[in-house]
């Protein structure tokens, strides 16, 4: 990658995440326009297409521990009810081996293992009063969701919830149920059967999202660039998703909408640029392609970059629609990626030797497709 291309790139990253990008949001406006300003200014035509979508969105959250009358800082879940609640906070280590004693309670759980609806679920099946979720990784904020699993929950740091333990506690939880009017934006470059190349640009509440995923956007665009020059035997189809962190809402009526007959693969670039990159094999949709991942992994070998093939449990994202109708999906990120959807996801902590690899990586792949 030439120099000036990657600071054009770095450019773009800081660009996008100097606007909190949540859905709905006129500062996701804002970064969309800069996106469309690029492509404008590369020569790049493009197409625009709207969706609607009804969400529980957060507004705020507060934690008081009543014994020290202290507020504790607190984000409130997407999806979380909205409500009040004064009781003792008890440690659930696993809430499948919990049972009568959570009853009125709220429950302390470690993010992990399940998503968080499924936690939500059973905890309000066992009659708690709500939940508090902390990352066990790191002492820092964690912006979570609970799709549609309406119950009260919030999220502090660690070091915070570890004290709540046995304590009364009061917590309150403010969210809205929103309209939400989302985009996405896609450009072909190229003629024949159509290879997709996807990141979404919308980001977390609360977070600024610098690896996830404003670097994917920024690759993306700096790839059209390159590409468009360069002799394809195929057509690439950039997608460029909304509401993928409200539930793959954008990717899913792109599907719905458009004609994929002469889709053959999927790429997706979500949370590239950490400092541990991965092709996800399995995510919480099954397997990913395995034709295009043999593929990838022939590619890697003759570029000499070892890139690690790893499972996700609970890994999402908008490539799994067209894993459900069937087409050869490619999912790039990073694993583990510890500071996700965190404050320290952020611009300073990007790792640019391994955006520059992933660049040149997914850039010869596309070239060279169609022979492998």
């Amino acid at each position: 990658m030439k120099s000036e291309d990657l600071i054009e790139l770095q450019g773009l990253v800081e660009g996008l995440t100097s606007y909190e990008r949540v859905s709905g949001s006129r500062e996701l406006g804002k970064a969309k326009r800069l996106v469309k300003t690029f492509l404008r200014h590369n020569g790049l035509g493009y197409a625009e297409e709207f969706f609607f979508t009804e969400k529980v969105m957060p507004v705020r959250a507060k934690v008081y521990l009543e014994e020290e009358k202290k507020e504790i800082k607190a984000l409130p879940l997407i999806g979380s009810a909205w409500g009040s609640v004064e009781t003792e906070a008890i440690l659930v280590e696993d809430v499948f081996e919990c049972g009568e004693d959570i009853k009125g309670k709220l429950a302390i759980t470690k993010i992990g293992g399940v998503r968080e609806e499924v936690k939500a679920k059973r905890l309000k099946e066992l009659g708690a009063a709500g939940m508090i979720t902390y990352l066990e990784e790191i002492d820092t904020t964690f912006s979570g969701t609970l799709n549609e699993e309406s119950f009260l929950a919030v999220n502090v740091r660690r070091s915070d919830a570890l004290r709540l333990n046995g304590e009364v506690v009061r917590v309150e939880c403010r969210t809205r149920r929103q309209r939400i009017k989302g985009s996405n934006i896609y450009f072909d470059i190229g003629k024949g059967a159509y290879i997709y190349l996807i990141a979404h640009i919308d980001s977390k509440p609360f977070v600024e999202g610098a690896i996830d995923n404003a670097v994917g956007v920024a690759l993306l665009l700096m790839l059209a660039k390159e590409l468009k020059h360069a002799h394809l035997r195929n057509r690439v189809r950039f997608l460029i998703t909304d509401c993928e962190e409200l539930g793959l809402e954008g990717s899913r009526f792109h599907v719905k909408n458009n004609d994929l007959k002469y889709v053959e693969n999927v790429i997706n670039v979500d949370s590239v640029g950490w400092f541990n990159p991965a092709i996800i094999y399995r995510d919480a949709a099954g397997m990913n392609g395995k034709k295009i991942m043999a593929k990838f992994e022939e590619h890697l070998k003759e570029l000499n970059v070892d890139i690690p093939f790893k499972a996700s449990r609970t890994g999402r994202s908008d490539h799994i629609p067209f894993k459900e109708v069937g087409k050869e999906t490619l999912f790039l990120s990073s694993n583990p990626f510890t500071i996700r959807h965190t404050p320290l996801d952020n611009y300073e902590s990007v790792n640019w030797d391994i955006v520059q690899m992933w660049y040149e990586v997914i850039s010869t792949f596309v070239k060279i497709l169609y022979r492998l």
